[in-house]
């Protein structure tokens, strides 16, 4: 598809947004390709995701998703609303100590003596606010991991001095972005060439109609490394706007605890590229914010495998 479809395209749905999120039971709207009898077609179509789809019949006429909007095709999807992953104490795969410590291991930030929250180290990243120091590291994560400004986190979950490895510095939590950093207490504790089970992120990639079908790959504190399918783009769900949809391949490609992995390419030219930052998900679906816009509102490069390179 052409820059000029995807923009017609994009720009029928941003028209129709308001309107079809209001319809009863609808939480999410995104672009992508057109399923029918169970198969996914070559037909871009502005996709709703619906808590209940209900027969036509069944249905007011005024909260019908009409067929067409503007000569651009609909497609209705039965799917739970998208939830913020909350860990749990389930079977977990990446929770061992790492030092140094690479993406995709455990962290765990302490709310009480006793109970605390479980997420994902997703990767390394510097800041590019003047007034913070270029030479400091800090882990990426989600900023719903980071219940207070200065939270502390722990590799792995541990109430241990030892294992405090970072304070949590800023966080953002827009309508494109949930994410959050904290800077690392010793960069040589860092290992900021390595995602466990996938190696170095080679650099960033922004993602285009084009890529619909692609596999993605991640390492998350609870499912490990798995391989998704970009499924769906330009996805609006609820508070959140232009996020990236993920499909499962064969297993889960998230659960709760891996909030705040960073999702790649895993193959082809853009092999290792990050493309967004995972927050959530619901049933066989996950959701991203894409990467450009988690740096962009963070102020923030990725540290990459090129010497330490911003991508």
């Amino acid at each position: 598809m052409d820059q000029k479809q995807c923009e017609a395209i994009q720009a029928v749905k941003n028209k129709y947004c308001d309107w079809l999120m209001s319809l009863n039971n609808v939480h999410s709207v995104a672009i992508g390709y057109k399923e029918t009898d169970g198969k996914e077609t070559d037909e871009p179509a502005i996709i709703v995701f619906t808590t209940k789809k209900e027969a036509k019949k069944n249905c007011p006429k005024n909260e019908q998703v009409p067929a067409y909007l503007d000569g651009i095709p609909t497609d209705v999807i039965e799917l739970p609303k998208f939830e913020t992953y909350q860990a749990e104490q389930n079977e977990v795969v990446n929770r061992e100590k790492f030092r140094p410590i690479p993406g995709g291991a455990e962290i765990y930030m302490p709310n009480s003596p006793f109970t605390g929250g479980l997420c994902t180290l997703g990767m390394f990243v510097r800041s590019i606010r003047a007034q913070d120091n270029e030479n400091d590291i800090y882990l990426l994560a989600n900023a719903h991991c980071f219940p207070r400004p200065d939270q502390s986190i722990f590799q792995p979950e541990s109430h241990e001095t030892q294992d405090l490895i970072a304070y949590a510095s800023r966080t953002v939590n827009s309508e494109l972005v949930d994410g959050g950093i904290a800077r690392m207490l010793y960069s040589g504790e860092a290992k900021t060439n390595e995602i466990i089970g996938i190696g170095a992120p080679l650099g960033s990639y922004e993602l285009t109609m084009d890529n619909i079908g692609d596999l993605v790959i991640k390492s998350g504190r609870t499912t490990g490394t798995t391989i998704g399918k970009i499924a769906y783009l330009y996805a609006d769900a609820d508070e959140k706007r232009n996020q990236i949809i993920i499909a499962d391949v064969n297993t889960a490609f998230s659960d709760h605890g891996d909030s705040g992995s960073v999702v790649l390419m895993q193959e082809g030219e853009y092999r290792h590229h990050v493309i967004g930052l995972l927050w959530g998900g619901a049933l066989n679906y996950t959701i991203l914010s894409p990467i450009f816009a988690v740096c962009d509102e963070l102020q923030v490069s990725l540290i990459t495998s090129d010497n330490n390179t911003v991508s």
